[in-house]
């Protein structure tokens, strides 16, 4: 049936209004694998469940950019009507892409929707960010630096000149309470000018941060925890004299053997790799 609803793709876009509910999925499977955008679009403002797996399909059937921007835009007709049979009256809040291939021209297209500005939570963990430019990304903070409350980028392979870049958008989030960005590779000097760019804000209470290239021991990524207890202090310090005692910096970082984290919060709590035998 999903085969031949896309084979004629105008049939299909009148036909959503009687498809049964339970054929939403296979046929938006369908319609996203075989790049028909413009049911592609459709689907979207007819969607009738509460969640979307974009990224899902995303990560399974790499469209092409196209693919990616029709879907984008049902959103946004979505959201810009004045009447939803979905009850679905206000912008878009949360935001979660994870754990899949997008590229840099997707990011572009995402940071320019006009349903990112009022967005409240943003999480792109495990999206590699590592080969792209860092303007998609800031365009995507600035345009939400409003509203945001929440931002994850934990393990995205971000690198130091790409996140000193982000840091001008990242201290316009005046809402921002919550920041991660665990498993990305920073430099000592990049964590401490995140600091200085973040202390001003003021509901900003927690921060998971990754330990800086220099608390490793070798190339494994084993950590030296007299390094990482160094840093904590040094840290605490400049929380204490900027007048944010009450902000909570604390590192988690994935212990190189067998994947467990490690956090350091004030004291180190260790995987069993790190105990004595």
């Amino acid at each position: 049936l999903s085969q031949s609803l896309l084979r004629n793709e105008a049939l299909s876009v009148t036909a959503l209004e009687e498809l049964p509910t339970e054929l939403f999925p296979p046929l938006f499977t369908a319609a996203f694998a075989g790049r028909h955008n413009e049911i592609l679009k459709a689907m979207v403002q007819a969607w009738p469940f509460p969640c979307l797996p974009l990224g899902a399909l995303m990560k399974e059937h790499q469209p092409r950019l196209e693919t990616f921007q029709a879907a984008l835009d049902g959103l946004d007709v979505l959201l810009a009507q004045e009447i939803r049979s979905r009850c679905l009256k206000m912008p878009l809040e949360t935001l979660s892409i994870t754990n899949c291939l997008i590229s840099e021209s997707d990011l572009m297209h995402l940071s320019q929707c006009p349903s990112i500005s009022q967005l409240k939570d943003l999480g792109l963990n495990g999206v590699n960010l590592t080969s792209m430019s860092s303007r998609p990304l800031q365009v995507l903070i600035e345009r939400a630096s409003a509203t945001l409350q929440d931002l994850d980028l934990d393990e995205c392979g971000i690198m130091d000149s790409q996140f000193s870049a982000l840091l001008p958008a990242l201290s316009c989030c005046s809402q921002l309470t919550t920041f991660s960005f665990c498993g990305n590779p920073i430099s000592m000097a990049v964590l401490e000018s995140l600091l200085h760019h973040t202390v001003g804000l003021s509901k900003l209470s927690h921060v998971l941060y990754p330990a800086p290239l220099e608390s490793y021991e070798d190339v494994r990524g084993t950590l030296h925890l007299g390094c990482l207890a160094q840093l904590h202090t040094w840290m605490k310090q400049m929380l204490q004299e900027s007048g944010r005692p009450g902000m909570v910096w604390f590192s988690a970082n994935p212990c190189p053997h067998c994947g467990d984290w490690t956090f350091y919060d004030p004291e180190p709590i260790l995987c069993p790799c790190y105990m004595p035998v």
